[in-house]
């Protein structure tokens, strides 16, 4: 079945599956819509497995993983937001061919579920990306961007914290990214910006990829 040029695809939590449950709830994966591939709420909120990252974070069928050596982690500076909205906007206003410039959008529940990792066309095509042009970032850098404006209102909500930790973990192991190339947008070389905001917790995604980091050494 197939959107446009996408291939639609469903992603489910294994049967038998025990949920790790963070704030009271709990997270079932579901359906990828156009371009996106997201673990998707539908009655709350859990830390995805292993085995669903993974999925998500795989690239199209016959489609290279590139060697990216960078993760930087942006704020929408929107209150709310979702992949499908931002990848609009970046076709419509700014003109990009290849749209969202985020690998990965990780909603706070206002259009896409609070928790909720979206992946876009770029990732599944290891595209470059158009979210940090310093540095060259976009070549190199995978681009995670929390949907919310971290700058004046506050942190990320408790899932968005939790599915950006077991993402950028994840990453981290799976490109084996030092914890020191896990950056905020503004802490790039050359960047001119407060993304992703004052309130963002990044020691905590930076302790999550040196953890992983430990646990993929020879």
């Amino acid at each position: 079945m197939t959107f446009g040029r996408e291939i639609i695809r469903r992603l489910r939590v294994p049967a038998g599956a025990r949920p790790v449950v963070a704030s009271g709830a709990c997270l079932a994966i579901g359906v990828a819509v156009g371009v996106f591939v997201s673990a998707a709420m539908t009655s709350g909120y859990r830390v995805p497995s292993e085995a669903e990252l993974e999925r998500i974070c795989a690239a199209d069928p016959d489609v290279r993983l590139r060697p990216w050596t960078y993760i930087v982690l942006h704020h929408s500076a929107t209150e709310v937001n979702d992949a499908a909205s931002i990848d609009k906007y970046h076709r419509n206003k700014r003109g990009w061919v290849n749209g969202l410039g985020y690998d990965f959008v990780i909603g706070n529940g206002s259009w896409s579920g609070d928790g909720e990792i979206e992946v876009g066309e770029r990732w599944r095509r290891q595209l470059d990306g158009a979210h940090c042009h310093a540095d060259d970032m976009n070549r190199k850098a995978i681009g995670v961007c929390f949907v919310g404006d971290f700058e004046k209102n506050g942190g990320p909500t408790t899932a968005q914290v939790h599915s950006g930790i077991a993402l950028v973990r994840h990453l981290a192991g799976q490109f084996s990214v030092p914890s020191e190339n896990v950056l905020g947008h503004g802490e790039v070389s050359g960047a001119q910006t407060l993304c992703p905001g004052k309130s963002f917790p990044l020691e905590l995604m930076r302790a999550a990829a040196a953890r992983n980091a430990r646990r993929h050494e020879p």
